[in-house]
This record gives C-alpha cells, sequence and structure tokens, in this order.
C-alpha cells in the first residue's frame, strides 16, 4: 500500500489511514462547491484531533459561533452558548449590568434569544432605573443606608427567573426584608417596553480559537498550492503551532474588525480565506489572512519566501476565495496583495 506524507504530523503513514479535511470547518459553513483536501494531505489522526480539540471545544464557545447563529447554517433550537470566549451584559437602564446567554432561536429573525440567569434586583443607590443584580447565593447583607433606600418603594426590589416564594428566604437572610415584611413582585420584563436594548460584548481570544483561524488559512494554502509547496520547512513553525500549539518567536498575528483585503466581497456576512505578502525586514513574508462572517480578521505569518529586493510584479500571485454564506457558493481571485503591518 503506498505511502504518505501528512502536512499537519509529517509522519509517514498508509493511504488508508488519511481522509477528508474541509479547508472552512464545516461548522462554520457548507458550500455547493466545497473546497475540499483529499489526497492524503491529512492524515485522520490529525483530522481526528482537530475536531475534537479544537473546532469542538469553540464551536458554542466564542465570537465565530455567535456570529455563525446570525448568518449561518441553522443550528439546532434550544442550544446555549458556554461562557469562556464570550460574555454578554447590558450596559443601560433596567437591564445595566445583567448578564445574558444566547440561545439559538430559529423562530426570531436574528436566530437567537438571551436567556438570564435568576437573579435578584436591589434599586441602585445612584439612580431611579438602574438595580444591582446578584445570584440568590451571592447577595451580601443588607446595609441601613440601602434598607431606607428601598423602603417604600414599589420597585425596590425585582426579581428575574424567581418568584417571590423563591427570593424570600435570601431576602431574609440577608436583611432585606423582615418576617412580617412582602415587597410587591415585580419582574424585570413588567419595566421595560421596548423593543430592543444595548449590549456589551467581551470577546477572549485564545490559542484555540487562532489554532482554528490558522489551520483554516494553512489548508487553503494547500489546496491552491499543492501539497509538495506546504511541505517545505519555511511553515514548520505555522504547522507545528496549529497541530501542537507550540508558539514560535518566528510567527506573530493580529486580529482586526472588518475585512483585510480589498477583495470585493459577494455581501457582508462572507468568510475570505486567502494569504498575501508582507514587506518584513530584508524579505517578503506570506501572510494568511481570514475574515469570519465579514466581522473578524486574523492574520497570521506563514513564513519568509522572496528577498525583498525581488519586483513586486516578479513575486508570485497571491489568491483569496470568498465563502458566500448567503448563496453558499466560493467565489477564488488572483492578484498580487499586499499587506502592511501597522
Amino acid at each position: 500500500m503506498a505511502k504518505h506524507v501528512c502536512i499537519y504530523c509529517r509522519k509517514e503513514k498508509d493511504e488508508s489511514e488519511f481522509n477528508r479535511e474541509h479547508v472552512v470547518p464545516r461548522m462554520l459553513g457548507t458550500y455547493e462547491n466545497g473546497l475540499v483536501l483529499s489526497n492524503c494531505e491529512v492524515c485522520e489522526e490529525c483530522n481526528t484531533f482537530f475536531s475534537r480539540e479544537l473546532e469542538n471545544k469553540i464551536s458554542l464557545n466564542s465570537m465565530e459561533s455567535f456570529l455563525r447563529i446570525q448568518y449561518g447554517r441553522p443550528m439546532s433550537n434550544g442550544r446555549t452558548m458556554r461562557k469562556e470566549r464570550l460574555s454578554f451584559s447590558g450596559i443601560d437602564g433596567i437591564f445595566k449590568g445583567l448578564e445574558f446567554t444566547p440561545v439559538v432561536d430559529n423562530m426570531n429573525k436574528e436566530g437567537l434569544h438571551f436567556d438570564i440567569s435568576p437573579c435578584i434586583g436591589i434599586l441602585s443607590l445612584e439612580s431611579s432605573d438602574e438595580y444591582n443584580y446578584y445570584q440568590p447565593e451571592k447577595l451580601p447583607e443588607a446595609t441601613k443606608e440601602v434598607i431606607e433606600f428601598i423602603k417604600g418603594k414599589e420597585k425596590g426590589i425585582i426579581t428575574i427567573g424567581l418568584t417571590q416564594n423563591d427570593a424570600m428566604p435570601y431576602l431574609l437572610a440577608k436583611g432585606y426584608l423582615n418576617g412580617n415584611f412582602k415587597y410587591t413582585d415585580v419582574h424585570v420584563k413588567d419595566l421595560y417596553t421596548n423593543g430592543s436594548f444595548t449590549t456589551k460584548i467581551k470577546v477572549s481570544i485564545d490559542s484555540l480559537v487562532r489554532r482554528t483561524c490558522a489551520k483554516t488559512v494553512f489548508n487553503y494554502l494547500c489546496y491552491s498550492m499543492g501539497k509538495e509547496y506546504v511541505m517545505s520547512e519555511r511553515f514548520d513553525a505555522i504547522r507545528n503551532y496549529i497541530r501542537y500549539g507550540i508558539w514560535s518567536d518566528d510567527l506573530w498575528f493580529s486580529y482586526s474588525q472588518g475585512p483585510v483585503s480589498s477583495v470585493s466581497m459577494p455581501n457582508s456576512t462572507a468568510h475570505v480565506v486567502g494569504y498575501m505578502l508582507c514587506p518584513e525586514g530584508e524579505n517578503w513574508t506570506l501572510c494568511g489572512c481570514l475574515t469570519w462572517f465579514g466581522e473578524l480578521t486574523y492574520v497570521f505569518k506563514l513564513g519568509v519566501t522572496e528577498n525583498k529586493v525581488v519586483r513586486i510584479n516578479m513575486l508570485p500571485c497571491t489568491r483569496m476565495a470568498c465563502f458566500d454564506n448567503i448563496e453558499n457558493k466560493i467565489i477564488e481571485d488572483e492578484a498580487v496583495y499586499v499587506f502592511q503591518k501597522k
């Protein structure tokens, strides 16, 4: 049986130990003319590792997955996003300080709705329409100042996801109420009549996210330039980072909002995957770029190419592909793209 070398682990294996690898992970899109590595480029062991240890761990736990809920392939109703890399909170009025959890909801035009964990709201001393929210078990001891402030106020205490009977033991234990006192059972939804509100999104980009992005770029480089090209030792640093998480001082990456290049996107929610040149020292560096849903862009150093004295029109073409998430088609474009680091 023929032997082949995997582009990631660089191990020689039987042909039967290789399988298909999608250039763009299927969790972020499927396309009519989907780009696939299927000629013994990625071994089954590496493919399984990427699926289990990278893609599955960010599939409901990253900004990319949140954008997919809104603009990409429909997910099953009721799937809940996790919060390790992404958090949502209200920033004004009745919702200020509340933490939200996105839940897939295909009946909603946004593709999701927000859940709020059960909590108790105590009217803020600083504002007449803002509350300090606490999980019941983390409710602080009441101070005399707070007690005097909320006394007699119809909406001094509100609840979310709790009935009065649920909240009463916590309020009694922490001194907000005494045994003879009850409060009006007001829920946050009773106090808000507008159709929309503003949220703050906090995003964390860790190694699992970056490696998934770098893998997508490297897959595309292999797809468009061929296996022999990416097997060059000039790509060993990025290869080892993708497969083993080993960061090298030879590498760099940048992150920004909006598309990175002048590529003409078919619409505002398309992915753009490709590679381009970057002047760096005495050489041209080959960079990979990736834009998810027209909003989040990553640029990675892939490896050094030609000496910088080579004229730009003598350099090899660089390439971009637009993955249309509305028509589910892919459009590829060749040119010489240059990226200038800021």
